[in-house]
C-alpha cells in the first residue's frame, strides 16, 4: 500500500511541476521554409512548403484571398556586460507575421511580412531566469560598491 502511495504522490508531484511550464502559442513555421516561397504557388503548395496551415485569414474579396501565417525569427541570447556583435547563443526569437495574396485561381501573387497585421500573445512561466539574471548583474554589482564604501568610511580611523 506504502508502494501505491508513493507513486501516486510521484505522479501528483511531476504533474504540478511540469503543468507550470506549458505555454500556449501558434502553429509557425521558420524563416528558411518562408524564404524558398515563390510567387504562382498554389495555397496547397504554400501550406506544404511551410509545413503549417494558415493562422488567420487578413482579406477576402471576390478577386483576392490574404492568408496569414506566423514563423519565428531568429535571435540570440547573451549576458549584457558581454553583448558584442556577433557572440550569444542562437534560440527562437518573436513571431512575425507573413501574408500571402491569392488571385482567382489560388495562386500566390504577393509574399510579404508585417508587422502591424497581428499581436501573437504568447502565455509564459511566472519565473523569468532571464529577467532574474540580468536584474542580478545590474544591481549585485552597485549593492556591493554601496556596502564597500559604507564599511570603508564607517571603519577608518
Amino acid at each position: 500500500m506504502n508502494l501505491i502511495k508513493y507513486h501516486f504522490f510521484s505522479l501528483l508531484f511531476f504533474v504540478t511541476l511540469f503543468s507550470s511550464c506549458l505555454l500556449r502559442a501558434p502553429r509557425f513555421t521558420t524563416l528558411e521554409k518562408v524564404l524558398e516561397l515563390k510567387i504562382g504557388m498554389t495555397k496547397e503548395e504554400v501550406s506544404q512548403q511551410l509545413n503549417s496551415k494558415p493562422y488567420n485569414f487578413k482579406l477576402l474579396t471576390d478577386t483576392e484571398t490574404i492568408l496569414l501565417y506566423k514563423y519565428r525569427v531568429v535571435d540570440r541570447a547573451v549576458l549584457p556586460f558581454l553583448l558584442k556583435e556577433n557572440n550569444g547563443k542562437t534560440v527562437r526569437g518573436k513571431y512575425a507575421n507573413l501574408l500571402v495574396a491569392y488571385n482567382k485561381s489560388g495562386k500566390a501573387t504577393k509574399i510579404e511580412s508585417c508587422n502591424d497585421c497581428d499581436e501573437t500573445i504568447i502565455e509564459e512561466k511566472k519565473i523569468n531566469i532571464d529577467k532574474i539574471v540580468t536584474f542580478l548583474t545590474v544591481t549585485l554589482p552597485v549593492v556591493l560598491v554601496f556596502l564597500g564604501i559604507k564599511f570603508a568610511t564607517t571603519t577608518t580611523p
